[in-house]
């Protein structure tokens, strides 16, 4: 993602929920720095934790800094959900992941799944 859709990603999507806060004052620019330090699939975890739960009451630059960085879901042995599959390559070790994930998170993809 360049900069600039990563800055109005950070602005309309991440932003916005800790406006209302005190905490989030003269915050703005240093979170930013932070949030372009996270990964896709970080940011996107984020993102889907504020339109669930809201703005947590804690300075919006340490909740970036401090967010569990999410892992893919492996699905080998579980009951597969209905969306194109692949073998992928995740921190040295191969699994079964959803495309979408595997390019989320940038994982080396080794083949199609063949249901």
């Amino acid at each position: 993602m360049n900069i600039k859709a990563l800055y109005v990603q950070f602005c309309k999507e991440y932003w916005d929920f800790f406006l209302p806060l005190d905490l989030s004052r003269d915050r703005k620019g240093i979170t930013f720095e932070q949030w372009q330090q996270r990964t896709p699939a970080a940011r996107k975890a984020m993102l889907r934790y504020l339109e669930t739960n809201g703005a947590p009451k804690k300075n919006p630059f340490f909740w970036v800094q401090d967010f569990p960085e999410p892992v893919p879901h492996n699905l080998n042995g579980e009951s597969l959900p209905d969306e194109p599959l692949v073998r992928a390559i995740y921190n040295g070790v191969g699994g079964l992941y959803t495309r979408a994930e595997a390019e989320l998170f940038n994982m080396q993809i080794i083949g199609e799944f063949k249901r």
